[in-house]
């Protein structure tokens, strides 16, 4: 059973790390472009397009969402460790990796949770028909990035607990994949 979720894991990694992170970072490069161009435009011709500040920071905020799941599948997002370290440094490990498991565990019903209910929310605009601040932009492609960010979420925090769960069982899972890398603040 490990080695058939251990391909799953392989198979989602791949697609994270080279179509998702890709995607995320061609978005934030066009967003960044964008916005340079349109100080260049306001600055030296004295015109802007109606939807170039909503696409700046609508693209960029979506990019960001979409490579969280990126830097939580590489574990390497912050977190303050002081209690942890404090536990490790008295011997608690066992005690650690309860902690791990159940924050993971959490972490799958919450993403899983915000991305089931951004579907309605998805919807809606779209029969609606919501615009951005500018009127011209449609709001629902934004809404199902950050939907389809917070399920890529779930999906890495679901193997991360299946991970942490083998852990609490004395099973090593998944040894190519960190465990706690973490940049601590």
């Amino acid at each position: 059973m490990d080695w058939i979720v251990d391909k799953l894991y392989r198979g989602f990694r791949f697609l994270l790390d080279y179509v998702v992170a890709y995607v995320a970072m061609l978005a934030m490069f066009l967003g960044t472009w964008l916005a340079i161009s349109e100080v260049a435009r306001r600055y030296i011709f004295g015109v802007v397009f109606d939807w170039g500040q909503d696409a700046v920071t609508y693209g960029m905020v979506g990019s960001l969402f979409l490579y969280f799941a990126v830097t939580q599948a590489k574990r390497s997002h912050l977190r303050m460790s002081a209690a942890v370290d404090m536990l490790d440094n008295r011997g608690y490990k066992r005690t650690i990796l309860y902690i791990r498991t159940v924050i993971t565990g959490m972490s799958v019903v919450v993403y899983g949770a915000i991305a089931w209910w951004g579907m309605p929310t998805i919807e809606r605009s779209m029969l609606m028909g919501r615009k951005t601040q500018s009127m011209v932009l449609e709001i629902w492609p934004f809404q199902a990035v950050l939907a389809v960010s917070f399920f890529l979420l779930a999906i890495v925090c679901l193997f991360q607990l299946y991970q942490d769960i083998r852990a609490l069982m004395g099973k090593d899972v998944f040894t190519w994949a960190p465990v706690e890398e973490g940049i601590d603040i």
